[in-house]
């Protein structure tokens, strides 16, 4: 996944700290998550069915863990790109922009929630590496997509205009 590196090196330092490391976690969040199951990340998937009942028992109960970590990742992570945008003394709750991106982020959170509710009721599944991989995959274009739609304008949002 491509995170807007080079829109956000012109953020404040401490701004940039921020979402740097966030993203750093969420880059992190999802190569742990392809590699959680270890038939998951592979081309084939091959049948569970082929994996001892610990080693399913064991993909069965990450992926719960995955579940409500990337719902506390997301969640702290657009609180953090809110306060950001509204500390600039040019940005307000009613600008139209930051109204636009709280909703997107309110969006993501709506459909991470139902992403895990699906992806619990598919955990006893025969082949979990599918249910893993279809959540990799969901995740990775969930958040590019929202990277390719607000990476700038966030980035535009934070800076003051000039007088």
């Amino acid at each position: 996944m491509s995170i807007h590196r080079q829109a956000i090196k012109k953020l404040a330092s401490a701004d940039y700290l921020v979402i740097e490391n966030e993203h750093k976690l969420l880059e992190k969040y999802l190569a742990d998550l392809r590699d959680a199951c270890t038939c998951s990340n592979t081309e084939n998937l091959p049948d569970c069915q082929l994996c001892d009942q610990e080693k399913q028992a064991s993909c069965q109960g990450r992926l719960a863990s995955f579940l409500f970590a990337i719902v506390d990742l997301a969640h702290r992570h657009f609180a953090n790109e809110e306060a950001i945008m509204l500390s600039r003394p040019h940005i307000t709750t009613e600008y139209k922009y930051f109204r636009i991106h709280k909703q997107a982020h309110a969006d993501i959170m709506q459909k991470l929630y139902a992403l895990s509710d699906e992806c619990l009721s598919l955990r006893n599944q025969d082949n979990i590496a599918k249910v893993f991989s279809r959540f990799h995959k969901t995740l990775s274009d969930l958040f590019t997509e929202h990277d390719s739609n607000f990476d700038d304008p966030f980035i535009e949002s934070t800076i003051t205009p000039a007088t």
